[in-house]
């Protein structure tokens, strides 16, 4: 017995196997957009000889009037399109939530086809839209197809705020005389708002990085940042690319983590209630 080796528990080797996937998953997503960012800084374009560090390649960036004004068109084009679907899709998630209708699973399976169907057909689909209606490519028609896209994930985060809505507070508002229109603007609004707010970042930032349907709504006047980055690595892969790139990740990251603040704010006054009314039971 005391020459036998000892075994290992149960599940450890594949518990060790399992993290190796995972980080090699993590290394694989995450080092490309790592070099890119070292690239901004660095005076070569290869990896291997790095060079020395240089602010260089944002010198040119912020000089290259097509890049600032793409900049530009893509933050305003974010805020119209998300202000859009925020709009729509919350008022699509109030009815289908609290309404009672025939084909409401029909319906709500509908809203998700922008993410179930090939972003390609749906581009193209709106393009042929757009040709009907006469309605000309540029900011109009990149306006309503980035609405159409993200309108989804709208849908998605205030329908899931809805689900876990406590009813009890607007019954209680309409006992104590609340008319409908003041129990929505002083009750439902404010608790609903934070969820609203968190739709809208991650629709500002789904309609910033958008490429695909971009190619097909926008003009050479009207260039999203995305289209006008595809069209540069065209002809040549330039470290101002690389620059550009960052600054696409810094206003991606950044929203996410408003996002995520948002988020644990919410949790955390959740959680703060629950404990203050265990404490009222007790």
């Amino acid at each position: 017995m005391r020459g036998r080796a000892q075994r290992r528990p149960p599940g450890v080797g594949g518990r060790a196997a399992l993290r190796a996937v995972v980080a090699a998953i993590y290394v694989f997503l995450f080092l490309p957009i790592v070099a890119v960012v070292l690239l901004s800084f660095s005076e070569n374009i290869s990896v291997i000889d790095f060079g020395h560090f240089t602010l260089r390649w944002y010198e040119h960036l912020v000089r290259n009037a097509p890049v600032l004004a793409a900049l530009r068109f893509s933050i305003v084009l974010g805020i119209l399109a998300s202000a859009m679907a925020v709009l729509l899709g919350s008022l699509a998630a109030f009815g289908l939530v609290r309404g009672r209708m025939r084909g409401k699973a029909a319906l709500q399976a509908a809203l998700y086809a922008p993410i179930v169907v090939p972003e390609i057909i749906i581009s193209v689909a709106l393009l042929i839209l757009f040709v009907l209606l006469r309605i000309p490519r540029g900011t109009l028609a990149l306006v309503i197809g980035h609405s159409v896209l993200i309108l989804p994930y709208v849908f998605s985060i205030v329908s899931a705020r809805l689900y876990g809505f406590d009813r009890s507070l607007e019954d209680a508002a309409a006992n104590l005389g609340a008319t409908p229109m003041q129990t929505l603007r002083e009750i439902t609004l404010p608790l609903m708002l934070p969820a609203i707010v968190g739709a809208a970042l991650i629709a500002f930032k789904v309609s910033f990085d958008e490429v695909v349907g971009s190619m097909f709504w926008s003009t050479a006047r009207e260039q999203p940042m995305p289209v006008l980055v595809f069209s540069m690595l065209q002809f040549e892969l330039t470290p101002e690319v690389n620059a550009i790139g960052t600054v696409m990740l810094a206003v991606t990251f950044s929203v996410l983590g408003v996002y995520q603040l948002i988020e644990w704010r919410r949790r955390a006054e959740l959680t703060g209630r629950s404990a203050e009314g265990e404490k009222r039971l007790g």
